[in-house]
């Protein structure tokens, strides 16, 4: 099965993690997702529009392919590994490297495959955490710095992007984290948030070279 444009906007999260082509998905996730500043505007009074920025170096850490969630990556530059699921950074290999990564972030492969109908808010919820972050159940939301949660509810599972602002920007935002069943976002006011248009980051290009999986991970 290809993953492509349809699949992305049709696809309803059941699939098994374990049967994920991480190539596939890096590849049909940069040519639809990511690379793109969405447009939206807001129920907020004082913040009636935001934009959401998403770049290819976002998607590693929403898979939790970091120092902090891997302890076997040949590299840890975000750019890096990026290109490197688009060549021998196999599934097999992720798990190979890191026997404990694919059981604590498995969920997190169809999450990431869900970020197209999350970022075009298909039957989604948006919350803002404004009211809730200087008390004390808004503590965590305060300390990561989370404005905005995305919640999208698939296969009997809460996939929620947790959005934090660019620095030097006024209404700007980047994709955080990507958390599985997370209960606190039942605290938050839900929001309306529409998505007006999108328009394709075109910075230029540093060129990365890719690296091979070259560890012993036999």
């Amino acid at each position: 099965m290809d993953y492509d444009f349809d699949f992305l906007k049709a696809f309803d999260g059941s699939m098994q993690p374990s049967q994920v082509d991480m190539a596939q998905l890096v590849n049909v996730i940069e040519a639809n997702v990511s690379q793109y500043r969405y447009f939206y505007k807001t129920s907020l009074k004082n913040l009636p529009e935001i934009i959401i920025e998403v770049t290819n170096t976002n998607i590693p850490h929403l898979l939790g392919l970091s120092k902090k969630h891997h302890i076997g990556l040949p590299d840890y530059n975000a750019g890096a590994i990026f290109e490197g699921l688009k060549d021998d950074w196999t599934l097999d290999n992720l798990q190979k490297g890191d026997k404990f990564w694919f059981t604590e972030n498995q969920d997190k492969i169809i999450g990431v495959l869900l970020l197209y109908q999350i970022f075009h808010v298909q039957e989604c919820k948006v919350y803002s955490t404004k009211h809730i972050i200087n008390q004390p159940l808004g503590s965590t939301f305060k300390r990561d710095n989370i404005y905005f949660i995305i919640f999208k509810l698939a296969n009997n599972k809460s996939y929620s992007i947790e959005l934090s602002p660019i620095n030097n920007t006024e209404n700007s935002y980047f994709p955080r984290s990507l958390k599985i069943n997370d209960t606190k976002l039942l605290n938050c006011e839900e929001i309306t948030m529409l998505l007006v248009s999108q328009q394709r980051i075109t910075t230029k290009k540093n060129k990365i070279k890719k690296i091979k999986w070259k560890l012993d991970t036999e």
